[in-house]
């Protein structure tokens, strides 16, 4: 039973030392979404950007391998690893090595998890600071010492979610509750060790957004549900939600027992309310999965009187499930290729907002901008003195990053009198240049108008203006 029991474990490593391989396999196969690109080109060009943590990892990734899309999320793949080995770590501790194993298990079948390993994003290091923390902070419970060294790992861990995807308070939040629903552990929100992560995160706050990140965002509750559904799989939400039923009142779970849950229960609340659902990849807020997995892992068995068949075998049906979905959102042509028609766009009434990641596929972020960045610089070629400009900063981000000309792209404050602009825009229903620039120059014309497809579908429209002579307005 033990020489058993340590060939899972070894083939546990093994497994995810090649599922990391085949995540840095995937990394040039989609294009950079646009947030990607904006934090690609902050890297370049050492601009400004709400989170620096991630500027400086994709300088020192992109002078090592290049700055193509390998190069940019070259340490997702390697975060993911070590969100995993920290949950194993935390787990093995907690309970004991199988759980822990499970709780591995069922982290890298997340949907939500896949996508950060495969992308340069918020979420994608606040899921291994998420993991870290953690692992920081119940090492920091085990020692008497009032100020031993992992209270400050873990208020870096803390302060670095800030300095990530600012406000950084879901966290925080985390770990308040983690120890604060103990009431054995409840005397620690008054210990020195507690104060230093509440300064360092408030330091990080003011430094990174100033009172900026005090601001309240909106609610979007029906979006943020779906976009759980999306993001955790159907069947693993369903047994996250029986699993909490279970064990919210359950007295056993006491002491640093019951940190997993004390995480996941105002991480996930924050991220429901406010998570940023519209943010393809980025699954921002979605970081309450990974102590979720260490709750499914430790009472996914627990199901009142189901014979113990049933139970493995619901608990095999949603790993399946959630492993399948992770592929088909990695690569979603995959769909295609059998047979699914699932189109890149399609404009949706306000009111069916909620179902977009249903109705259009997420991936048009990243799909089709080599392709735009090729026709807007056969435009720019044409007229090399013109200055460029797009409808929006995401579109702006792509073109720049995939551009040949390393044209930088202005706002209308930058232009000056007399010059000319391209004008580039993504919005089908688009018949001439915005009113703020149609007014301010004295002609304008319909350059171009093209249809960027992907696999068959259409991913977008462009149309590029070009505007001439600049007036500025009369004061």
């Amino acid at each position: 039973m033990g020489a058993t029991f340590m060939r899972r474990q070894r083939f546990l490593f093994f497994a995810l030392g090649l599922l990391t391989l085949w995540r840095w396999a995937l990394l040039p196969t989609l294009e950079l979404s646009p947030d990607e690109a904006a934090l690609a080109l902050a890297a370049r060009h050492c601009g400004h950007s709400e989170a620096p943590l991630l500027v400086v990892m994709v300088q020192m990734s992109t002078a090592v391998f290049g700055g193509g899309e390998f190069g940019v999320r070259f340490f997702a793949p390697l975060m993911a690893l070590l969100a995993s080995l920290a949950v194993w770590r935390f787990t093995r501790g907690l309970f004991d090595p199988m759980i822990a194993g499970w709780a591995v298990v069922v982290l890298n079948v997340l949907p939500a998890f896949n996508l950060a390993a495969v992308s340069m994003t918020p979420g994608t290091a606040l899921f291994a600071l998420t993991a870290a923390a953690m692992l920081c902070l119940r090492m920091a419970l085990l020692h008497a010492h009032p100020l031993h060294w992992a209270w400050f790992a873990t208020a870096a861990c803390v302060a670095g979610s800030v300095m990530v995807a600012p406000p950084g308070f879901a966290l925080l939040a985390g770990v308040i509750a983690a120890l604060g629903w103990p009431n054995r552990l409840r005397h620690h929100l008054k210990a020195p060790g507690f104060i230093v992560i509440a300064v360092l995160w408030g330091i990080a706050m003011v430094l990174n957004q100033g009172w900026r990140a005090f601001e309240v965002p909106a609610l979007a509750l029906a979006p943020n549900l779906f976009r759980w559904i999306m993001l955790a799989s159907p069947m693993l939400i369903t047994l996250l939600v029986l699993v909490g039923r279970l064990i919210v009142p359950n007295a056993e779970l006491v002491g640093m027992r019951a940190m997993p849950l004390g995480f996941t229960l105002p991480m996930a609340a924050l991220d429901l309310l406010y998570g940023p659902w519209d943010r393809w990849p980025d699954t921002g807020g979605a970081a309450w999965l990974l102590p979720a997995a260490i709750v499914l892992a430790h009472q996914g068995a627990v199901f009142g009187a189901m014979p113990s068949e049933q139970k493995i075998s619901l608990r095999t049906i949603a790993i399946v499930c959630a492993a399948l979905q992770s592929v088909f959102l990695m690569q979603s042509d995959l769909l295609r290729t059998l047979g699914v028609p699932w189109r890149f766009s399609g404009q949706l009434p306000p009111q069916a907002e909620w179902s977009r990641f249903f109705i259009a596929d997420p991936s048009s972020f990243m799909r089709g901008w080599r392709e735009s960045a090729r026709l807007f610089d056969a435009a720019l070629e044409k007229a090399p003195e013109a200055l460029a400009m797009a409808s929006n900063a995401q579109m702006a981000a792509e073109l720049e990053f995939y551009g040949k000309r390393d044209a930088r792209f202005a706002s209308l404050a930058e232009v000056k009198k007399g010059q000319n602009v391209l004008f580039i825009t993504d919005d089908p229903a688009a018949v001439k240049p915005p009113p703020e620039l149609e007014t301010r120059f004295a002609s304008w014309e319909l350059l171009s108008v093209a249809r960027v497809m992907h696999a068959g579908n259409e991913v977008r429209w462009l149309k590029i203006f070009s505007c001439h002579d600049f007036r500025p307005p009369e004061f």
